[in-house]
């Protein structure tokens, strides 16, 4: 009797610890991933709305809301502005990498009037634009270039605190022509007729640099400790997000509904009209390292210290 109780004892042990086992796998930690409102978050939005576990995607309003986090590894991967990816490339010596680029560009220059049919257009005018010191000065700047406009000569460009103030302006009159990024941009056309979407610094980008190489704004970044240790499920998120692209881009008025719901955007008829304008893609491998790449010395010629002080070199991108 008293070895069949201590049979009964090993028994219940051993499946009380494979029980266990089994309970500690399915309560894995899920992959805590951050993104922006806007077209930042606008190709995740599948995986946002989904009941999968094995994401946590939290929505943030500012980038710096995310940049901590990611720093002290409250964040594994986050979809964020990709200067700011270069950024903390550098400030942690390398222990990010970028993942995909997921917009082929948001930029777009808008008129309240109809004096403006391309950038040669824009010489002895004034412009008004938001990100001074950051990405869209120097983007704009680099078009600009190519026409042998330069700001303060022979075009004139005043900088304003944010992208909300400048839509604001352009809608009540004080801005005539403005660059304003997407969804701002669907908001002011919808709101008044009489301003329109004019030129795509997008399509201007590719004018320099050739087709296919998209003015890549935001990016997928990873700490690499993460994927590292968890390989598999970073390869599953980056397929998930890849298949949520192509839900945006195929079922745009599910895909506006879902954004508004989740606060994406502000509204499904302001998403329905951005998502066509804000490149909403996931590109990855050699395609994505060579946007970024020019990309990136684009930024470092306007000022270092937008990609961190230096140009990152290719070990940043994260290559299948």
């Amino acid at each position: 009797m008293k070895r069949i109780c201590t049979l009964f004892l090993v028994i219940t042990s051993l499946t009380i610890f494979l029980f266990a086992g089994c309970t500690k796998k399915q309560t894995a930690e899920p992959l805590q991933a951050a993104t922006l409102a806007g077209p930042s978050g606008m190709g995740l939005i599948k995986m946002i709305d989904s009941a999968d576990t094995a994401y946590n995607i939290t929505v943030y309003t500012a980038p710096d809301q995310i940049t901590p986090k990611i720093l002290n590894g409250e964040v594994d991967i986050a979809t964020i502005p990709s200067n700011l990816a270069a950024v903390l490339y550098a400030k942690t010596n390398g222990a990010v990498s970028i993942l995909a680029s997921n917009t082929m560009g948001v930029l777009y220059l808008v008129e309240n009037g109809g004096t403006v049919n391309s950038i040669a257009d824009l010489e002895g005018k004034k412009i008004y634009s938001s990100g001074q010191g950051a990405s869209p000065e120097f983007v704009f700047n680099e078009i600009l270039s190519r026409y042998d406009l330069t700001p303060g000569e022979n075009v004139e460009i005043e900088y304003v605190a944010n992208h909300s103030d400048l839509a604001n302006m352009i809608l009540s009159g004080t801005a005539q022509i403005a660059v304003l990024p997407e969804p701002f941009v669907s908001a002011v056309t919808l709101q008044n007729p009489n301003i329109v979407s004019k030129i795509s610094l997008n399509h201007e980008w590719e004018q320099i640099f050739g087709e296919g190489m998209g003015l890549a704004l935001t990016a997928t970044v990873v700490r690499n400790d993460y994927l590292q240790q968890n390989p598999k499920l970073v390869k599953q998120f980056m397929k998930d997000y890849a298949d949520s692209v192509k839900f945006v881009n195929s079922d745009t008025d599910q895909a506006a509904l879902l954004m508004a719901e989740h606060k994406i955007v502000a509204s499904d008829k302001i998403a329905l009209q951005a998502i066509p304008r804000s490149g909403i893609s996931f590109v990855t491998g050699e395609e994505c390292r060579d946007m970024f790449r020019k990309y990136f010395q684009v930024l470092y010629e306007g000022n270092p210290q937008s990609v961190g002080g230096a140009l990152p070199d290719d070990a940043i991108y994260y290559i299948p």
